[in-house]
């Protein structure tokens, strides 16, 4: 079977410069997923794209696989045309590993997730959206403090130890900050206080759900507010200065299995396919709140969906293995027309 790994550029690469950009940490996932992949005795095309889709349109035509390994997450450089990426997948009737164009394009706006999820009674954090072209002027419906983050990013993109606010001034600073620094719309929501964990889903129809990993402030003064930022995820310093990590969650019987039927309902609302992570809060009262659905989340060797998968007795190569499997099965909702796309050739 031939697989084209399809990834995103930041900048324009010929294949023959892909294997040094391999080496460093940021392609990391791209790298353990094509030597995987090649392990698994696939023939394997590496193709990234960024701000031109000839080079994708002329290895389908001269090339065409029975299979693309979807890792793309932007074009231009812009994560908006991320679900575009896999609708002209769809548009070249060729499957594709992860979520589809429709499930990326609402897990993107997050507060159209959220409006989605609580029509469903799944708690989500009270919220108002503050619009670039008309931001908002009051957050009195909501109860202080709140947290404020870009609608459209990802990656912690946004997030800084000013996106707590515990006054109204602070937070709509923070508001008019974010529209001019990123020329975003906004989401302002209630801050849930709580443990933060994050739980990896896969399949389609039959879903498993993988040990809950949490995310830890071991350094962090009781009572501070704690909360993944863009430092906490990226600066290596800055997070061996506050004792932040990420390992496996010990939790009871009661909120594992509670996490497990809410995760599955929050994957199958939302329309996720293949793999997919949910962001959770637990409260010291046992009440859990989701914070963010990642479709296609990082599922490179040493990342968390890759080391919980492992936990609960998955290899990396059987984990994409499964990835590559689920491509191939219809998913949930699927029309006849686009359950086409996912029939192995």
């Amino acid at each position: 079977m031939k697989i084209l790994l399809l990834f995103d550029l930041s900048i324009p690469l010929k294949p023959e410069q892909y294997a040094d950009y391999m080496k460093t940490e940021d392609w990391a996932s791209e790298a353990h997923i094509l030597a995987t992949v090649k392990k698994l005795g696939y023939e394997v095309t590496p193709l990234g794209i960024h701000d031109d889709l000839d080079p994708l349109l002329n290895e389908v035509k001269a090339n065409r696989p029975d299979l693309v390994f979807n890792l793309s997450e932007a074009f231009r450089g812009d994560r908006h045309y991320e679900p575009h990426i896999a609708s002209l997948l769809e548009l070249l009737d060729l499957p594709y590993t992860g979520a589809s164009a429709q499930a990326l394009k609402i897990c993107k706006d997050k507060g159209l997730a959220k409006k989605i999820l609580t029509y469903h009674r799944v708690k989500v954090p009270h919220f108002l959206i503050s619009r670039k072209a008309s931001p908002l002027r009051s957050i009195s419906e909501l109860e202080l403090p709140v947290f404020i983050k870009p609608l459209n990013l990802e990656a912690s993109e946004g997030i800084s130890q000013l996106s707590f606010a515990e006054t109204t001034k602070d937070a709509l600073d923070r508001v008019r900050y974010l529209h001019d620094r990123f020329e975003t719309d906004v989401i302002v929501e209630e801050y849930i206080a709580g443990r933060e964990l994050y739980v990896g889903v896969v399949g389609n129809e039959r879903l498993s759900t993988f040990p809950p990993r949490e995310l830890f402030f071991r350094e962090v003064p009781e009572g501070e507010p704690k909360f993944a930022s863009f430092k906490a995820k990226w600066d290596d310093d800055y997070r061996k200065k506050w004792g932040i990590k990420t390992g496996t969650a010990n939790l009871s019987d009661d909120v594992k299995h509670r996490l497990d039927e809410t995760c599955k309902k929050i994957y199958r609302v939302l329309g996720l396919g293949g793999y997919g992570r949910i962001d959770l809060r637990l409260t010291d009262s046992g009440e859990l709140f989701c914070i963010e659905a990642n479709p296609n989340p990082s599922i490179e060797r040493e990342g968390d969906f890759a080391l919980s998968a492992m936990k609960s007795g998955m290899s990396y190569d059987d984990l994409i293995q499964k990835i590559i499997n689920l491509a191939f099965a219809p998913e949930p909702g699927d029309s006849p027309r686009t359950g086409t796309r996912r029939k192995k050739k």
